[in-house]
């Protein structure tokens, strides 16, 4: 049975007035607070393992170890996260306090990743980077879950969400520029341990920078009124597993990000170790996968409107499997035009799974509040915010233990040291294989999402024809 709450009316059907418009200013300002995410999400997703690994001499497994317990932490404190954000009063709202908050704990745990002290032996240190690691996702999360729940509630149009949407992913990519250029900096500055810490410290700033904007640039975004009413954690759990398209949205984002994650930590060894190119090069690989994705992105909202999100959703999704499973035919050998080939492609279809995929999670909060009447979209946002740290948890740990199983062998010195051909074949595996066939698996639930805009203007009409009856 759907519960009602003492809450504010759901948006009109479609964006018509003043209400559910946005302007372009706000839409910028909103997009900017993930350029900062980006670099706290990507810049240790690329760099981080191998400055642990090469440069402070911790062994693959461990450093597995580390990644999956910082990761997995976030999944107790992404839905308590959300609980609180919706429980919040303050002068600012529910969610803009805890972007400015969130923003500058991430950077303080950043910086301290890539700047551990002198230790005696491994176990302080490792202690330490564990330490430095959960402040930088508590940040992360602190920040993440009210910013995702932000986009239910500044409008109700289905295609202004997806602009929003689009807004932040041109922001992230941004993020993402300056995340890869942390290669190129780290070999500008000399490629040591020194060269990272400079690094951090550069990049904690520009967290802090993009964050803060983001807090005060909102301030005239709309936002919903707090429920009188609420429910027990436990019955908020259920009656979230009983809405479908978001199960089967986090479902599809699941497969997604692991292939992603799994992907973004092999792909650098992929690029070093088996192709014999710099860590500047490899710069230039993902500047040019981002420049790519932030030039298309145009691309794929106009092409939503005409054919629909999931339709573009699955087929971006299936190119971008086709193009990771390449990688399993590359050699040495191969010329550099190929390497950048695909890097068009990449950015070409990873455009389209970037912007469609946060673009449908407004819509299933909506839904939610549509049959439920609890006005929870942090709470929702955290399911989805969870299946991302779990994720980025789960796949980078699965590939640094695969290298580790296989052989792969540590040092302090930089990425120079001989692997064996068993260390070879993981990370052809982790890089090409298994990514591949997460994206395929990811398609399955995309298939069988049926969220459109029809069926969620015909949940709104009878939301209000029961408002109408009580």
């Amino acid at each position: 049975m759907a519960l009602r709450a003492n809450a504010t009316p759901p948006p009109a059907p479609e964006a018509t007035g003043a209400a559910d418009a946005v302007s372009r200013g706000l839409r910028i300002n909103f997009g900017a607070g993930a350029l900062g995410m980006a670099v706290v999400l990507n810049t240790p997703a690329g760099i981080l393992a191998p400055f642990m690994t090469n440069f402070l001499g911790i062994g693959a497994t461990t450093v597995a170890t580390l990644l999956l317990a910082s990761k997995l932490y976030d999944v107790v404190t992404d839905p308590l996260m959300g609980i609180i954000s919706d429980r919040t009063r303050s002068r600012w709202g529910r969610r803009r306090p805890f972007l400015f908050l969130g923003g500058i704990i991430a950077a303080a745990g950043f910086a301290l990743a890539f700047n551990p002290p002198e230790f005696a032996d491994q176990t302080p240190l490792i202690a330490f980077m564990l330490a430095a690691l959960l402040l930088t996702y508590t940040g992360y999360t602190v920040f993440n879950i009210p910013y995702l729940a932000m986009p239910a509630e500044m409008t109700g149009s289905y295609h202004v969400r997806t602009s929003l949407m689009a807004h932040r992913i041109a922001f992230v990519n941004v993020g993402g520029l300056i995340s890869v250029f942390s290669f190129a900096l780290v070999e500008y500055l000399g490629n040591d341990r020194g060269a990272h810490g400079t690094m951090a410290w550069i990049y904690a700033a520009v967290i802090v920078l993009a964050t803060v904007y983001c807090f005060f640039g909102t301030g005239a975004a709309r936002q919903t009124a707090i429920t009188e009413h609420r429910y027990p954690i436990g019955t908020q759990i259920r009656t979230a597993f009983d809405n479908r398209p978001l199960l089967l949205l986090l479902g599809a984002k699941l497969g997604q990000l692991l292939g992603l994650a799994t992907a973004g930590v092999t792909g650098v060894y992929f690029k070093v170790v088996i192709l014999g190119m710099s860590y500047t090069l490899t710069t230039v690989y993902l500047v040019t996968i981002t420049v790519v994705i932030i030039l298309v992105l145009p691309l794929w909202s106009r092409a939503s409107r005409k054919y629909g999100k999931r339709s573009i959703y699955m087929i971006c999704t299936a190119g971008y499997a086709l193009v990771t499973a390449s990688w399993l035919l590359a050699t040495a050998q191969d010329p550099l035009s190929y390497v950048f080939l695909r890097a068009v492609f990449l950015g070409l279809f990873g455009s389209g799974v970037l912007v469609m995929g946060p673009s449908l999670l407004p819509d299933a909060v909506e839904y939610d509040y549509l049959r439920t009447g609890m006005r929870r979209e942090a709470t929702i946002s955290a399911f989805y915010t969870t299946v991302e740290k779990f994720s980025f948890a789960i796949g980078p740990a699965l590939a640094l233990y695969i290298l580790g199983w296989f052989g792969y062998q540590a040092g302090t010195e930089g990425m120079r040291a001989e692997q064996p051909a068993s260390a070879i074949t993981a990370i052809y595996i982790g890089a090409g294989l298994v990514p591949a066939a997460l994206y395929g698996l990811s398609l399955v639930f995309l298939f069988k999402y049926d969220l459109s805009e029809e069926k969620l203007k015909a949940a709104r009409a009878a939301s209000g024809a029961a408002r109408e009856n009580v």
